[in-house]
């Protein structure tokens, strides 16, 4: 794992800070391939992803919308049509239908953290059970943690996303089919067929989603609260510890919100199928859905690392972290300069860019923008072909002036175009993370002296419970 510490001499140039002691990393080596495609320019991917990205499109937050596209087809359920009715049925068809491209572009990037997510807790388990049989309760306590973390981050991909992409796009796809096939009602297996489709068939999938969704709101409302509960000693009467109640606090609106909106457009999309006036109640939720779609990408959702090495934590580590992520966000909203000389107030030389690149977790990033650049990767790797391996270690060692001078020029596009989202998201996910380890270590203190108070009085008291008894939906 790349190590180093940034350090800097505050405004007052008194105290010398120094970057938290919790270092999750992307690795000093990743590997691409190339995607080779008929329609645009063969590019580089990850071979495996190296991140959790906040990748939730804008358009999947109007998907409401394209359900409601058979508003024609259900009012003007007659024949012959009035020639205003078949427009705007044509008008509702195609935005239904062209909603599955986003729908399907939303589920490949969803995809994607899926299977991270998946690889990452494939992981976290094995190190627990190694942890477990070495009897080390401290570590069993910081993979509890990340295994929690981990967990509301695969639910909210497959419920929130992919498993609202699925469904209301099969909804959307045949609410668009229906609402053409009501343009030639005049044929009566059409009409039949299409009054099907644009009814409780193609509604159906909606109310479905808004049940399991509210039923997922209401585990992330409570696990929230829980967080909120238990407070750190260390961010105590600390401006962290506003933080920490803004970030619960933001989570719990979004969740409350979400689960009633989904509700109640599943039920109203159901009686669309026979009543208007079902329509004008979808109206709020199409709206409200496009508002938790943008409070979800700018107010709680976050990139970070997947974990691929041992990792140990605890209150101290991650408040540091906190407090490190805090710092490097106020220099860069605060400072008139560009976001790199703000972290690196010092003489910019690419070996320590590159360390900032490292430390927060810019070299997926940094490299994406290495290979989009075909002269430079020519240079760097000149027997590349359909894969390219990319190595930290390596580049910090380049001699060539002229390459120097490209890589820094690339290094500092990538911190300054990504420092300001960088920190925030750092600091939401060392709050998740910090607000999980705090419940765990609430639940092992609770076991332990549930174990105490079981022990019989006078023999030699033996743990009834040898691990932590955390359990990932409480």
């Amino acid at each position: 794992m790349f190590h180093h510490s940034q350090r800097w001499i505050d405004d007052e140039g008194a105290t010398e800070h120094e970057n938290g002691s919790l270092q999750l990393s992307e690795g000093q080596s990743l590997t691409f391939v190339k995607h080779k495609s008929r329609f645009q320019k063969d590019h580089f991917h990850p071979e495996k992803p190296a991140k959790l990205r906040n990748s939730l499109l804008i358009a999947v937050g109007f998907l409401e919308l394209a359900n409601a596209g058979d508003f024609a087809a259900n009012v003007w359920n007659m024949s012959p049509l009035p020639v205003y009715a078949v427009v705007l049925m044509a008008m509702g068809g195609t935005v239904a239908l062209a909603m599955l491209y986003f729908v399907v572009k939303d589920s490949r990037l969803s995809w994607r953290n899926i299977c991270g997510l998946r690889q990452e807790r494939l992981y976290l388990l094995s190190q627990r059970d190694l942890a477990r049989e070495q009897d080390r309760a401290d570590m069993i306590r910081s993979l509890d943690c990340f295994l929690h973390v981990n967990f509301r981050e695969l639910g909210t991909e497959y419920i929130d996303r992919i498993g609202m992409d699925i469904l209301m796009g099969f909804g959307a796809l045949v609410v668009g089919v229906g609402t053409y096939m009501a343009i030639g009602g005049d044929d009566r297996a059409v009409f039949l067929a299409s009054n099907l489709l644009t009814g409780y068939i193609g509604n159906t999938p909606c109310a479905v989603y808004g049940l399991v969704n509210l039923g997922w709101s209401v585990y992330v409302w409570v696990r929230a609260r829980r967080h909120k509960a238990v407070t750190a000693p260390g961010v105590q009467s600390t401006r962290f510890e506003q933080m920490l109640k803004s970030r619960t606090a933001n989570v719990q609106l979004h969740s409350y919100v979400n689960g009633i909106t989904g509700i109640v457009a599943g039920a109203a999309s159901l009686a669309t199928a026979t009543q208007w006036w079902a329509y004008v109640v979808l109206i709020p939720c199409i709206l409200t859905s496009g508002m938790l779609n943008w409070f979800w990408r700018n107010r709680v959702g976050y990139d970070r690392p997947f974990i691929r090495g041992e990792i140990y934590v605890d209150e101290d580590s991650l408040v540091n972290a906190l407090r490190y992520a805090d710092l490097c966000r106020q220099r860069v909203e605060n400072s008139s300069s560009e976001p790199v000389f703000a972290l690196l107030p010092e003489l910019a030389s690419f070996p320590s860019v590159l360390a900032v690149i490292m430390n927060n977790n810019l070299f997926e990033d940094f490299c994406l923008r290495i290979l989009a650049d075909q002269d430079l990767t020519a240079r760097l790797f000149p027997e590349a072909n359909d894969s390219v391996t990319i190595d930290a270690q390596r580049l910090s060692v380049v001699e060539d002036r002229v390459l120097l001078s490209q890589l820094l020029d690339v290094a500092k596009t990538v911190v300054n175009k990504a420092a300001p989202k960088c920190f925030v998201y750092k600091e939401r996910w060392l709050l998740e993370a910090l607000g999980c380890y705090m419940t765990a270590l609430r639940v092992q203190e609770k076991s332990k002296e549930e174990d105490q108070m079981q022990a019989v009085p006078g023999e030699e008291y033996y743990p009834l419970k040898q691990e932590s008894k955390w359990v990932f939906w409480k």
